[in-house]
């Protein structure tokens, strides 16, 4: 049986000048990732960042619907953030469990690559890291299990929104 989680990482990713660097954890990407995953049976759902201020937003966020008003109002949206989790480290997501870790990128630098609906026949548990920025840092991150294959576009930019390349992932792991 394969269980599959998803990470969003702020840290370590590249900025635009290739360099080491941290981005703002979102509104809409809490909130759209809890809601995707969801909707995919897919949990828990990290965020990774090493900032605790940025834990201290998530969790404002958050516990609005998970123990206040908004929760009352809105049941479907308490039950979506349940999976949400913010942690300072990849690393600290594999010291609670034992992960595959299988990254996604517009360019992967593997030429391997697989098909995410490849990833519920290989026995264990797995997690799908997206990155944030200009993408993931892979000189500051531990070694993947693989790489899922990029998505590939017919228009005029390279690489899709996070959100938009997290429900397109999670479509075909579940097709």
């Amino acid at each position: 049986m394969s269980e599959i989680a998803v990470a969003l990482l702020h840290y370590p990713i590249l900025n635009r000048h290739g360099e080491t660097s941290t981005t703002a954890i979102t509104s809409i990407d809490v909130h759209d990732f809890a809601r995707t995953c969801a909707f995919y049976d897919v949990g828990p759902v990290y965020f990774v960042h090493p900032a605790a201020g940025m834990h201290a937003l998530l969790g404002d966020m958050t516990n609005y619907y998970l123990s206040g008003a908004g929760g009352e109002k809105n049941p479907a949206r308490k039950t979506m953030l349940q999976a949400v989790r913010c942690v300072y480290s990849l690393q600290e997501i594999l010291d609670q469990d034992d992960y595959q870790l299988w990254y996604t990128s517009a360019t992967p630098p593997a030429a391997d690559c697989i098909d995410p609906s490849k990833l519920l026949e290989i026995e264990g548990k797995h997690l799908i890291v997206f990155g944030t920025g200009w993408g993931l840092d892979l000189k500051n991150l531990r070694e993947e299990n693989g790489w899922l294959s990029p998505i590939e576009g017919v228009g005029k930019v390279r690489h899709l929104s996070v959100r938009g390349a997290l429900a397109i992932y999670l479509d075909r792991l579940r097709r």
